[in-house]
């Protein structure tokens, strides 16, 4: 199945081979691969190179290997996760705001509702309506209305047929959470649930463009909202450091008294 390598570049030159087996579909999720010694005897290198090689695979999530007499390294399932704990990752390290996540999910969302308004499936259209139902009554109910709103976000882009974008809402929802719980209010609430009435019948109706527009509106009026309170946050932020240098007391200079 696999060829030598060059022993300059080995480990990268056995995970290049190994992951275009997996992307190839030559293995398939749980198939197990050949053991270290094996391997290590196709490539031509040490059983230590292929080790750190599977190490690499291991981390990107293409397999995982398990120890024991039954053990070995075995094709991974395919792992959404991952999508939403990159994106993470690149807001942890502040290379992505939360202000740029909410442009990007206005971009992947409006997409996202224009298709499922074409492909969805009457099982589709009836999981949007009970979720639609769900979140009439907890905001009825005045409730916390953040986990129904969100699920419905997911539910749209599930009815897409795309898992790609299925998983990218996933991860904004995963990323979201926290920061749409710490805004919350009842009007915002209500106002959201309109929004997601609208964009249900629109879906519903098989009314693309319809959906697009009203789930690129909502997402807009969102981007407004996040930004203003971030700003806030910003302000208040600044107000306490200013309150905290105001009440200390001005150092003794070389000439004071």
């Amino acid at each position: 199945m696999f060829t030598p390598v060059s022993r300059t570049r080995a480990s990268g030159e056995i995970v290049s081979q190994i992951e275009r087996t997996i992307f190839d579909g030559d293995v398939s999720a749980g198939d197990r691969l050949q053991s270290e010694r094996e391997l290590a005897e196709q490539f031509g290198v040490s059983r230590i190179t292929v080790r750190d090689a599977l190490r690499v695979l291991e981390a990107r999530g293409l397999i995982h290997v398990k120890v024991g007499a039954s053990g070995g390294a075995f094709v991974a399932e395919s792992n959404l996760d991952q999508v939403a704990e990159s994106i993470e990752t690149m807001v942890r390290l502040r290379r992505m705001t939360l202000s740029e996540l909410a442009e990007a999910r206005t971009i992947v969302e409006s997409a996202a509702a224009e298709r499922a308004a074409s492909r969805a499936d009457d099982a589709a259209i009836a999981r949007l309506g009970e979720m639609v139902e769900r979140s009439r009554q907890v905001v009825r109910d005045g409730l916390p209305h953040t986990e129904v709103s969100m699920d419905f976000h997911v539910g749209v882009a599930e009815a897409s047929k795309n898992e790609l974008l299925s998983a990218t809402v996933r991860a904004y929802r995963d990323l979201l959470i926290q920061t749409l719980h710490d805004m919350r209010d009842v009007n915002s609430a209500r106002v959201t649930q309109k929004w997601h009435e609208e964009i249900f019948e629109a879906i519903r109706a098989r009314d693309a463009e319809g959906a697009r527009k009203l789930m690129n509106d909502h997402l807009l009026d969102f981007e407004k909202r996040i930004r203003a309170y971030l700003q806030s946050k910003d302000d208040g932020g600044a107000g306490r450091a200013r309150k905290r240098t105001a009440a200390r007391p001005p150092r003794a200079g070389r000439n004071s008294a």
